[in-house]
């Protein structure tokens, strides 16, 4: 069996706030490898693999998979977990192919999913920069949860939470991390595993400034984050006006965090930048920050041919037609479904596409009161989740649903 190396951690301490950990997986830094293979299904494997998913191929052809610990098991290329799996199993996989074998670790198994989970804000004047959440089971009818009121407050720095979005943490739970007010280069950031109490309210400064890169320490905007299992590491993503588009962020735990690093290079402001994963491709979906917004502040494409650090061909097409940010999407069986914040109307609009690198994308007829039910909703974000996930929630906030 092959051994593959593994990137190491280095912190790095200083005399901030929050501790500073050095980033450990640079995009001119490629992992210890020598086999092309590996890399090219490292990279397809996904953190999180919900029961039922299929195994990727190498670039179409076939790869013998196998379970080597964990309580899963490999029917038709599907990754499936037995009846005597935690709810979060740990799994380590192994890939044939070629006549070589490798092996593949950090990958928790999940549960099959069943829906999607929406973080957003808005409302009115009282309940406007709080979080709020709701679901789904097929991207088009919507649930409230907790009846579009504020899931909790908080009580810490601005106390204002716009951008709301969830992360699923390494161990299966998750952490809900936010936009804290205006112009601040702190976020928020908690922890929850059931998506009803949240605990360790604490602000996360991602936009400070080092030697080699000199920022506003301003704003903050629009975060998301995704767990990678290649380097251990969580990435933290969002914008900043003030200092020309998207930066990144490394973390191991949303309590100590890396300096930060221009995420993408577009030659003009970008914000309100969502990387969406498809196997071994990945595809930004972002807003165009020039004025005159009437002309400009619209939704378009970036696709990168090596990782969520290589964007670097954009579409001169503006997808949306008018007004739009806050861009987040949902994968079905065949097609994806693009929401977006149609901030100018106050309501949530949907497009969808067959192929997100395509840019070809096709109006979804909206009814508001019926399709998505909240007041004046303001800029969200999704995840999947399982059944039993929901059902924690459903009891927490006394959610009655009837399909």
């Amino acid at each position: 069996m092959k051994k593959i190396a593994i990137l190491l951690l280095s912190l790095m301490i200083t005399g901030c706030t929050a501790k500073s950990i050095q980033p450990s997986f640079d995009h001119d830094v490629k992992q210890t490898s020598s086999s092309e293979v590996y890399d090219y299904l490292n990279q397809s494997l996904d953190s999180f693999i919900f029961s039922k998913s299929d195994l990727p191929t190498y670039k179409g052809e076939t790869v013998e998979w196998g379970v080597v610990s964990g309580e899963g098991e490999i029917i038709e290329n599907k990754l499936v977990k037995k009846s005597t799996a935690k709810e979060y199993e740990p799994i380590v996989l192994e890939g044939t192919v070629q006549g070589e074998t490798y092996t593949f670790e950090n990958i928790m198994l999940l549960d099959e999913q069943t829906g999607y989970l929406m973080t957003y804000f808005g409302g009115d004047d009282k309940n406007y920069e709080n979080p709020k959440l709701a679901y789904t089971f097929d991207g088009m009818l919507w649930y409230l949860i907790n009846d579009d009121k504020p899931i909790f407050k908080a009580t810490t720095g601005s106390k204002k939470v716009r951008d709301p979005s969830m992360v699923r943490k390494k161990d299966g739970t998750f952490a809900l991390i936010a936009t804290q007010g205006w112009d601040n280069p702190s976020i928020y950031v908690w922890d929850t595993v059931d998506g009803v109490t949240y605990e360790n309210e604490r602000l996360l400064q991602v936009n400070k400034s080092n030697d080699d890169l000199k920022m506003s320490e301003k704003q903050a905007w629009a975060p998301e984050a995704f767990y990678d299992r290649r380097i251990d590491q969580y990435i933290v993503t969002w914008s900043s006006p003030k200092d020309g588009g998207m930066f990144y962020n490394y973390t191991n735990d949303f309590n100590d965090i890396s300096y930060p690093n221009q995420l993408l290079d577009t030659g003009f402001t970008v914000i309100d930048g969502t990387i969406i994963k498809e196997g071994y491709n990945y595809t930004i979906i972002l807003k165009d920050e020039r004025e005159p917004m009437e002309e400009y502040s619209q939704l378009f494409l970036g696709t990168s041919e090596t990782d969520y650090l290589g964007f670097d061909t954009f579409s001169s097409k503006r997808i949306t037609g008018h007004q739009s940010e806050g861009p987040f999407y949902l994968k079905r069986d065949y097609d994806y479904i693009l929401y977006y914040d149609d901030y100018t109307r106050k309501q949530f609009q949907a497009m969808t596409t067959y192929d997100l690198r395509s840019e070809e994308f096709e109006d979804v007829e909206m009814i508001k009161e019926v399709i998505a039910p909240m007041t004046s909703p303001r800029h969200a974000s999704v995840i999947p989740i399982t059944w039993k996930e929901w059902e924690r929630l459903t009891k927490g906030f006394n959610v009655e649903v009837s399909e």
